[in-house]
């Protein structure tokens, strides 16, 4: 079971994502997208934490959910999730730096439901969800189905995921979206659960 594997089998999908890509502009940089799969080993997976969609600024997005290639501002998201990890894990270290790198080093695959955030398309991004949907439902299900790892699934999107998990292998978190619910996220203590 590997990356490599996984891409061979969805190669005709992720044609048809490039094919509806082409004519739009969107973030992270197209060599971007898939960065994560290069960074965390299949071998090493052990938590995949998934997101809603990149940050719409192409300083920021990275090809890593949540990550942020500029050090001088933490986005919101970011600084919440971070708030968060502080006051639920009493040894916790904020990372260095906004690019998580420690923690692909770890194993946690930071991924979004949507790989791409389109920019200043309004109309797309209506069914921009419908586009990425069969290829995270095939993600999650390759991995659940090949080792098993905890999933924590961030927001409305990420939850609906979850029916293409296979839960004998996997564990499962559900969190409120650190953005769009905020006070259901605040306290919800979800990394001491996949602690």
């Amino acid at each position: 079971m590997s990356w490599e594997e996984f891409f061979k089998q969805n190669d005709k999908l992720i044609k048809h994502i490039e094919n509806q890509l082409e004519d739009t502009l969107y973030t992270p940089n197209h060599d971007e997208i898939f960065y994560i799969f290069k960074r965390v080993p299949f071998e090493k997976l052990k938590v995949v934490i998934i997101g809603d969609q990149p940050y719409s600024s192409s300083a920021d997005a990275s090809g890593v959910a949540f990550a942020c290639k500029n050090n001088l501002n933490t986005p919101l998201l970011l600084e919440r999730i971070i708030k968060e990890l502080e006051k639920s894990i009493v040894k916790f270290k904020p990372p260095l730096n906004n690019q998580l790198e420690k923690w692909l080093d770890e194993g946690i695959f930071l991924c979004n439901f949507c790989f791409t955030c389109p920019i200043d398309d309004y109309k797309f991004k209506k069914t921009y969800y419908l586009l990425w949907e069969p290829f995270i439902n095939n993600l999650v299900a390759y991995i659940s189905e090949h080792t098993s790892v905890v999933f924590m699934l961030m927001g409305y999107r990420a939850i609906t995921v979850r029916t293409s998990i296979n839960e004998i292998n996997c564990s499962v978190c559900e969190v409120p979206h650190p953005i769009y619910n905020y006070y259901q996220f605040k306290g919800c203590n979800c990394f001491q659960k996949v602690r």
